[in-house]
């Protein structure tokens, strides 16, 4: 699996899709993947929602995009593509369910979007995001420039049937090249609107060949008419496995995404049966300094077992790390941590085999700057193991940090704030540890709190047990031990 596509929340539901080859653990003829929950933890697939057709205009494949609903009527717009000669051309097409978004109809009258306009290239045209804008809709499509330069087109429509080009609603021109944003082609378009400002999200392409995915850029500013005017820009996510995140506005008005994690190494070169996850839910926000903030949604919060605290722990540089073995390979970690003197507090999950850092994730007080670096290189994004973020001054002067280890997955949220996302390529054996270190003078954990995460066969086992049952539609399949073992998440 890889992008996920079109969150929405319907009749008491989530869905989510998700770009899916059901033959094999790689990308190849991808098909949309469709999973449903109703507390955002415990998710049923469902069969497949759409396939390519072999003389469709998506014969080689049904590419990301959205959903939209109104009137008991779902609308799904994504991309197809086909091949035309030596190019891949794609088109925005269109499919509707009216039984609750489990089965599909699509259009056969023709492409809601035939192709890229003038001044795009043809395969670099994709990932339509629609919204309602006043009494019409609007849509975004990712896309490249001939010039080789990432934008984001923007198109209207009164009905969600008939769209019409209006122009570029922000491009790789408008951003300076120190913002980030620099790449050939920008994807998954997405647009959260707040009281104030607004949130534009691309996920950048990188330039070197033969590499598709890099990192993603948050531009927080307005959307003014048909243009999208930006105040300042952010990468989305600090940690070196993030991509393609998809955005939804939950009943209570939350914004919401969630990210596709990659496979290093990537999935064709895996002895696994399985390639790509997706990061639990985040709750995206604009805070009072302008900021953007994202913090992981209150829902995981139902994952925890019974909390084991401890603390304070005096850090001494001559003394070593202060170490706590981890008995288990789902776990949540909470550090509040005052850095006192100290010139860098570093906190490393350790391999089992061997005992070495598999990731470190490092804080200088002086400088503000958190940094979080993993073993190895990221083989499908094609970047460089480390990212690094400056907390702003809210965060005051502890250091809140919040790890969430899911088997092969860290997701690092500090300070409520910022986070980062790592892929565990190494952490599968019993004997993992977490470490934390005082460098250059002294430091204090002032607490840590750690809750092992129990998953649905567990819950459903202690509901049993109390005369209790969860709802067998809502109950996932239960672990197997082999995959328990890999550390599947």
């Amino acid at each position: 699996m890889n992008d996920p596509n079109g969150p929405i929340f319907v009749d008491g539901r989530w869905h989510v899709f998700y770009q899916h080859d059901p033959v094999a653990p790689r990308w190849d003829r991808v098909h949309w993947g469709h999973a449903v929950t109703a507390d955002m933890v415990e998710w049923l697939h469902l069969p497949i929602a759409i396939s390519p057709d072999d003389d469709g205009p998506d014969a080689l494949g049904c590419w990301s995009g959205c959903v939209v609903e109104e009137d008991g009527v779902a609308t799904m717009f994504y991309t197809g593509v086909v091949q035309d000669g030596p190019v891949r051309r794609a088109s925005i097409l269109r499919a509707t369910s009216v039984d609750g978004l489990v089965t599909w109809a699509k259009d056969r009258s023709g492409p809601a979007i035939a192709g890229a306009p003038a001044g795009i290239a043809a395969d670099a045209f994709r990932d339509p995001f629609v919204i309602r804008d006043g009494t019409g809709w609007v849509m975004l499509v990712g896309g490249g420039t001939d010039a080789g330069l990432g934008a984001v087109l923007l198109y209207r429509s009164p009905d969600r049937m008939r769209w019409d080009f209006v122009g570029p609603f922000l491009s790789a021109d408008d951003v300076p090249r120190a913002a980030g944003a620099d790449g050939p082609c920008w994807e998954c378009p997405q647009l959260l609107r707040f009281a104030g400002a607004d949130v534009l999200i691309v996920s950048v392409v990188d330039r070197t060949p033969g590499v598709r995915p890099s990192h993603v850029m948050a531009f927080v500013g307005r959307m003014g008419g048909d243009r999208f005017v930006v105040d300042h820009a952010d990468q989305l996510d600090m940690g070196p496995d993030f991509y393609a995140p998809a955005a939804v506005v939950a009943p209570d008005g939350r914004r919401l995404i969630i990210g596709w994690i990659p496979e290093d190494p990537p999935g064709e070169a895996s002895a696994r049966d399985w390639a790509g996850s997706m990061t639990y839910p985040r709750v995206i926000s604009i805070e009072t300094d302008g900021r953007l903030g994202m913090a992981l949604a209150d829902e995981i919060l139902s994952l925890r077992g019974p909390r084991r605290s401890s603390g304070p722990h005096v850090l001494v540089e001559s003394r070593g790390p202060w170490r706590r073995e981890l008995t288990s390979q789902h776990v949540e970690v909470r550090l509040t941590i005052d850095p006192g003197d100290a010139m860098e507090v570093a906190i490393e999950l350790l391999d089992s085999d061997p005992d070495s850092a598999e990731v470190r994730v490092a804080y200088q007080p002086a400088e503000r700057v958190l940094s979080v670096a993993r073993r190895g290189i990221v083989t499908v994004a094609g970047r460089g193991s480390l990212g690094a973020t400056t907390l702003p001054t809210s965060a005051g002067h502890r250091l809140e940090l919040r790890l969430l280890i899911d088997g092969s997955v860290l997701e690092l949220e500090a300070a409520g704030h910022t986070m980062g996302t790592v892929r565990l390529s190494a952490m599968h054996g019993p004997r993992q540890a977490l470490t934390v270190a005082a460098v250059g003078g002294g430091a204090v954990i002032e607490s840590i709190d750690m809750w092992e995460l129990t998953s649905g066969a567990d819950r459903a086992a202690g509901a049993q047990a109390d005369g209790t049952r969860a709802p067998d539609q809502w109950r996932m399949p239960s672990r197997t031990p082999s995959a328990k073992a890999s550390g599947e998440r």
